[in-house]
């Protein structure tokens, strides 16, 4: 990743999340401290390095201390999961990226509008299982090991609103902003302005985790804006009706509005206007 001029490391933000988490719960008394070397094969293990999960420490230590791997059961599992995973990213993903690949401004400028919206679902498509395909690789990676991760993608585009998708997309990441972000600045605690605050706060600093750039931004701040919006109307309208129709359309609504954010995410800002512009007003 660059940023103004400078080179970051690759998957600088799954591991100093993690070292921000050891260091945090470790001054709350909420983890022991372990050895060194446990510290160390948490900082450092390597299937989790570069794309996650996000691990917590009192729930890595346990098992790294555990019995020794069963080679039966651990590698038959681990491999199975490392397959799945590169089926999504070869078998879908990649093949995807031809069709998303139309997403630059000079091809926008070019297409028929009505087509813009399958290249979002289609890029939406291809970000679930690239972004799910990393997990499954990493989860059975370390399953090899003995170790089981925490678990980062539970279908998400089946949800039926924007609370449940984001409890069952990247959900370690999730976690790690309600536990390290969201509950710090006082949660549900506080005034109903301040939740809704802290709520769009959160999500900002999601999009920054995914990227340094104005977009990003514009992406977290579209997030946090549908989760204050499904907050507020769950305050004034109770909780929603258990009917099949309701669950379908509220499905589709929460599906639809999640992939209308992903030109934020995966164009600078100006391509990202030039889309919505072309897509709303031709």
């Amino acid at each position: 990743m660059r940023w103004q001029g400078a080179f970051l490391p690759l998957g600088i933000s799954f591991f100093t999340f993690e070292f921000y988490h050891y260091a945090w719960d470790r001054r709350a008394g909420k983890t022991e401290p372990g050895t060194l070397g446990e510290y160390l094969a948490f900082i450092l293990f390597f299937p989790t390095m570069v794309a996650g999960p996000i691990k917590r420490y009192q729930d890595f230590l346990p098992k790294l201390r555990s019995k020794p791997i069963c080679w039966s059961q651990d590698w038959e599992r681990g491999i199975t999961r490392i397959l799945t995973g590169l089926v999504k990213k070869f078998a879908v993903a990649d093949l995807l990226t031809a069709w998303t690949n139309h997403l630059n401004a000079h091809d926008i400028l070019l297409a028929d509008r009505r087509i813009l919206p399958l290249w979002a679902f289609g890029y939406g498509v291809k970000i679930y299982a690239d972004f799910s395909a990393y997990s499954d690789i990493a989860i059975g990676s370390a399953r090899m090991f003995g170790i089981q991760v925490p678990e980062n993608f539970d279908w998400p585009y089946g949800r039926r609103n924007i609370q449940r998708f984001w409890q069952c997309w990247h959900i370690s990441l999730t976690r790690w902003l309600t536990d390290y972000v969201y509950i710090p600045l006082g949660g549900s605690r506080v005034s109903t302005p301040r939740i809704y605050a802290n709520i769009v706060v959160v999500m900002l600093v999601s999009g920054l985790w995914h990227g340094a750039g104005l977009n990003f931004i514009v992406w977290g701040l579209w997030h946090g804006l549908l989760l204050a919006g499904h907050r507020f109307w769950r305050q004034l309208r109770g909780e929603p009706s258990n009917h099949p129709v309701a669950v379908f359309l509220s499905s589709l609504l929460t599906f639809v509005l999640v992939n209308a954010g992903w030109p934020f995410f995966c164009m600078d800002l100006h391509t990202a206007i030039l889309f919505y512009r072309t897509l709303l007003v031709g």
